[in-house]
């Protein structure tokens, strides 16, 4: 009897307890999108709780998510990848899958603020594919907005209006969803909403959907300077009187950010609005103040926006050469990071300048240089939608195996949400069509001559090189450089190089955008004779750029590295010979 008693009395002091840690859970859950830094430490003093009642596997996970969600918050990219990818990889071991999605929009959220879109958009497609199939209405509404985020800044306006549309209609779902793991403010999406509109130009719209996320409740916080700031430059835009009372006051709700990072952030957004209404010197101490945040954190991406924002205003104010020392360095880091839409706005900043001065030679060459930007910006978009939907075609396939092996001829596979039957029929269509012509393709790729990696056959070079030293024979060496080429002409592109040469030459396809054809028991006359027919080949494959070809006969000393090099530095001198002027 007294042993009973024991028991009730310790599930009546139980109870009370794990509510109260849901409740703590439920709080930060809403503190981490307000003030991710006070979130922390509750996230911290949570985590070394001490009382008998410990935390559930489903409440750790959900607590490693808060954790993550506010590294991302807070600009900690990397801790937020590496501890979405534990946590993950967790979930999966528990056989608690409905958490995986949030984890897999926290990674591809850190991917998003290093700008990685290749790696980040696979990541989203498989964690919205994921939230549909468990029924997880709040990691599908995060993975919208990130994806729309994203299509917003590669100028894919109709798919990103698509998915902020959609994470706006299923949020009233979301909300009411149990259990609860977390799910950013409708406010979030509304600014992504608004972002969008004005990047398409449609101002007045954009106003009108910040203007009903101002309105929405308990605004508080990051989420509301943001807002306020998004709407006081919205009012900008479309002329309103109301815009210089809004700057004033994003400008008193800065106190709410807690960190150096969020504040520099805001103040950047600040000066471009100042900026825009001419307020020259303020626009310049608040970029001054970000620049020195963002190069002390180390934030390239912050730092290249806030540079070139900086220029702007100095050429505004006449300090030009002030201007174009900071235009430089945007270019120079812009190169080395491929941030190709930075590159595009800095040339046509600095053509713009030129031309205003009348310098329209140096205008048009780097009006030039902007367009080259364009096109890689094109192709690397290209490139990473053909990852994106090779990725989804993968995970359709998959999912249409699950299908057959269960033996469930039901289509709607976890959908549950407004218009999801018809969209995965017709997804899974896509998928099939588009897996036939993918494994079509490939299988076409695999049955074409391949060019030989280097790493796998270093020894047939090494070979090569060795016996033609020891035989005395003549070798050259042709570096083509394939970076202006579509990935998928390369295949083709190899393929025809093999047509062209003999049996014993060979072709080292490197990961570095060129490649490599070993000629042995070929003089120079020979060499130009083939780099001849290679400019015909490549031609059509170059849309408009120059065929980059250097060449290299072999000495006594030579290795492939310095064959390589002078090969390299021919292919340089023979580019600036052509591009010189002539007459």
């Amino acid at each position: 009897m007294d042993f009973r008693i024991v028991v009730l009395s310790l599930t009546f002091w139980l109870v009370p307890a794990w509510a109260s840690t849901s409740e703590q859970l439920d709080a930060i859950g809403t503190l981490l999108y307000q003030y991710p830094s006070k979130a922390l430490t509750e996230i911290n003093n949570l985590e070394a709780i001490t009382s008998p009642v410990r935390l559930s596997e489903a409440q750790k996970l959900r607590l490693a998510l808060f954790r993550c969600e506010t590294f991302l918050q807070l600009g900690e990219n990397e801790a937020a990848i590496n501890l979405s990818r534990v946590s993950e990889a967790k979930a999966k071991i528990l056989k608690l899958d409905q958490a995986r999605p949030y984890f897999l929009n926290c990674m591809a959220g850190a991917f998003t603020n290093y700008g990685d879109f290749r790696q980040a958009l696979p990541i989203l497609d498989s964690s919205i594919l994921l939230s549909r199939e468990l029924k997880q209405p709040q990691s599908l509404i995060n993975g919208l907005r990130l994806r729309g985020a994203i299509d917003t800044q590669v100028d894919s306006y109709s798919s990103a209006y698509e998915d902020l549309r959609l994470a706006i209609d299923i949020y009233p779902d979301a909300v009411n969803q149990k259990p609860d793991w977390a799910l950013p403010p409708l406010a979030h999406i509304q600014l992504s909403l608004s972002q969008l509109l004005a990047k398409k130009g449609e101002n007045k719209r954009a106003y009108e959907v910040i203007e009903r996320a101002a309105n929405t409740q308990e605004l508080k916080g990051k989420v509301r300077v943001m807002v306020t700031t998004q709407m006081a430059r919205m009012a900008q835009l479309n002329q309103y009187s109301s815009s210089d009372a809004l700057i004033q006051q994003a400008k008193s709700l800065l106190p709410e950010l807690g960190t150096a990072l969020e504040l520099a952030i805001s103040y950047t957004e600040l000066a471009r609005l100042e900026y825009s209404r001419a307020n020259y010197i303020s626009a310049v101490q608040l970029l001054e103040i970000s620049l020195n945040t963002f190069k002390k954190q180390k934030k390239t991406i912050e730092e290249l926006r806030a540079q070139r924002l900086l220029a702007e205003v100095y050429l505004a104010s006449g300090n030009s050469s002030k201007a174009l020392v900071l235009i430089n360095k945007s270019i120079s880091t812009g190169l080395r990071t491929s941030h190709y839409g930075e590159l595009i706005l800095s040339y046509q900043l600095l053509s713009d300048y030129y031309a205003e001065i009348g310098e329209y030679k140096l205008a048009h060459q780097y009006q030039l240089k902007r367009f080259e930007a364009a096109e890689s910006s094109f192709n690397f978009i290209k490139d990473t939608r053909l990852l994106q939907l090779n990725a989804r075609v993968s995970r359709q396939q998959q999912l249409f195996k699950t299908e057959l092996l269960q033996g469930n001829s039901s289509i709607n596979v976890g959908l549950g949400f407004k218009s999801g039957y018809i969209a995965i029929v017709l997804t899974l269509l896509f998928g099939f069509i588009l897996g036939v012509i993918t494994v079509r393709y490939r299988k076409r790729t695999v049955e074409a001559p391949i060019a030989i990696e280097p790493h796998n056959n270093a020894h047939k070079v090494e070979r090569l090189i060795s016996s033609s030293k020891s035989g005395g024979y003549p070798l050259s060496l042709i570096a083509i450089q394939t970076t202006h080429i579509y990935p998928a002409d390369l295949p083709l592109l190899v393929s025809r190089i093999e047509g062209l040469l003999r049996d014993q030459d060979l072709v080292i396809n490197r990961e570095d955008g060129e490649l490599l054809l070993l000629l042995p028991h070929t003089k120079e006359t020979g060499t130009l004779r083939v780099i001849g027919q290679l400019k015909e080949i490549m031609l059509p494959l170059l849309h408009g750029h120059r065929t980059r070809i250097g060449y290299a006969r072999m000495q006594q000393h030579d290795s492939l590295n310095s064959l390589k090099k002078r090969a390299n530095i021919q292919q340089l001198r023979q580019t600036k010979i052509e591009e010189e002027p002539t007459g």
